[in-house]
């Protein structure tokens, strides 16, 4: 009598229908013998839903062929395996749904917050990724969850370690046992797309890889709708990424060069200020000392027409002031040159970077809207991750300023494999300080929640 299928005890047990395509993945799994599977699908695929229906699955359906390698009475593990415990156990909360909503609920025999066991010796064990948490078990199973953000470098939480943990534990279960990674794709390094790419060789023995873009599995999200096409509208290689599941080089520029281009209005370089636009201005200062072999200290002014950002100007003040020999921009002269500006757009904000303008602040910040920022990770990936967006969208005008637009240009992207990335001047030019002026700016101008699409693959 053969064994029913995965998508069809899903329907009937579980009370789930299933995607076409969600249903073509859980039932080659199961079908297939694949004992390490690797799904690389795009955001909205329904992964962690089907990670939950397989495990659930494995539970109740395939539970004789687990307690047979085990000693009577013993306990076998499915276990949900993430970066930190509060991930782990979103997975774990997952597959307590679908068991709490069907008629096996009655077959939870105990229930902690990371641990759900069931009448037949089966516990679902939700764990950080740590190679010390996983050992000693009978695991049939383990979920890791965006395993490409797993980071290689620690000899005791790595992936690799985690790897090395749990496969004996696996391999004792034989063709049943199964290591199931899914997440959304990366940078091309690192386990998972190493796993990946063992898993499209075919030469890997129930090694198996699946890399699905959302629009060919989820139905309600095709290629052409709205909000894919606005997504692939702001940020064409983060779309790939995000919704298209292709990996991402380890570096690539911001944005390309003829965006960039095109928002640049080529019949001016500074605006007049406009009285009925007077209180919604934002000044950004990039600080710097100046001076030749130095960053620029330069400042912004922007202002936004509707969704639409305007660039006003860029201004760098100039080194004219003698310190020990060499030259330096005079902060003097930087503070009355705000006064002055204050009086022509009355400014909202005027944001400065904490490092090098202590005393400017202090001096300004009881007249002035002075608003203080800290360059961080975070803080960096917001400002430029709209930026970008912006570029993208043709929803940003610049100025026709020689130097801003070629420091744009030479702006890179360098991503990490924590998910994390940063912004680096490119190889022509180390000098980014108009590019940083710039995302002050508009992270200081930005009042509404916009979608980051770059830090969104930090979810």
């Amino acid at each position: 009598m053969s064994q029913l299928r995965c998508s069809d005890f899903a329907a009937h047990a579980l009370g789930l229908t299933l995607w076409p395509k969600q249903k073509q993945i859980v039932n080659e799994l199961f079908e297939e013998n694949i004992t390490h599977g690797v799904w690389c699908l795009g955001r909205r695929s329904g992964k962690t839903l089907l990670a939950a229906v397989s495990a659930v699955y494995m539970c109740f359906v395939m539970d004789e062929h687990f307690r047979r390698k085990v000693r009577k009475g013993e306990k076998w593990f499915i276990t949900t395996v993430a970066n930190d415990l509060s991930q782990a156990k979103i997975a774990l909360d997952n597959i307590r749904q679908l068991i709490v909503n069907s008629p096996f609920e009655q077959e939870i025999v105990r229930e902690t917050s990371f641990e759900l066991e069931i009448s037949n010796h089966c516990v679902f064990q939700a764990i950080p990724a740590s190679a010390r948490a996983s050992r000693g078990k009978a695991v049939a199973c383990a979920i890791f969850d965006e395993v490409a953000f797993s980071l290689d470098t620690d000899a005791n939480r790595g992936a690799r370690a985690l790897f090395d943990a749990l496969q004996p534990s696996i391999a004792q279960f034989g063709k049943h046992g199964k290591i199931l990674e899914l997440s959304s794709p990366w940078i091309t390094d690192g386990v998972f797309f190493e796993h990946f790419m063992q898993g499209q060789s075919g030469e890997y023995p129930g090694m198996k890889s699946v890399r699905v873009p959302t629009w060919e599995i989820n139905i309600n999200l095709p290629y052409n709708c709205d909000f894919l096409t606005n997504a692939r509208k702001k940020d064409p290689e983060t779309f790939a990424v995000e919704f298209g599941a292709e990996f991402r080089r380890n570096n690539s520029t911001l944005v390309a060069p003829e965006v960039i281009d095109a928002a640049v209005n080529k019949d001016r370089t500074t605006l007049i200020p406009q009285r009925d636009l007077m209180g919604s201005y934002v000044l950004a200062l990039d600080p710097a000392r100046g001076g030749k072999g130095r960053d620029d200290y330069v400042a912004c002014i922007v202002h936004y027409e509707s969704d639409r950002l305007v660039v006003d100007k860029f201004h760098e003040f100039e080194a004219n002031f003698e310190i020990n020999g060499k030259m330096e921009v005079n902060i003097a002269e930087v503070e009355y040159w705000i006064t002055d500006q204050h009086r022509l757009y009355d400014f909202e904000s005027i944001v400065l970077d904490q490092y090098n303008s202590a005393s400017t602040i202090q001096s300004l910040s009881k007249s002035f809207p002075i608003s203080e920022l800290t360059w961080s990770v975070s803080t960096k990936m917001k400002a430029f991750g709209k930026l970008k967006e912006l570029l993208n969208s043709g929803l940003i005008e610049l100025p026709n300023h020689r130097k801003a637009i070629s420091q744009l240009k030479n702006l890179g992207v360098i991503y990490r494999a924590s998910g994390q990335w940063t912004v680096t001047g490119g190889k022509e030019s180390s000098i980014d300080d108009y590019c940083f002026c710039l995302a002050a700016a508009i992270l200081q101008a930005t009042k509404e929640d916009s979608i980051d699409w770059l830090n969104s693959l930090l979810r």
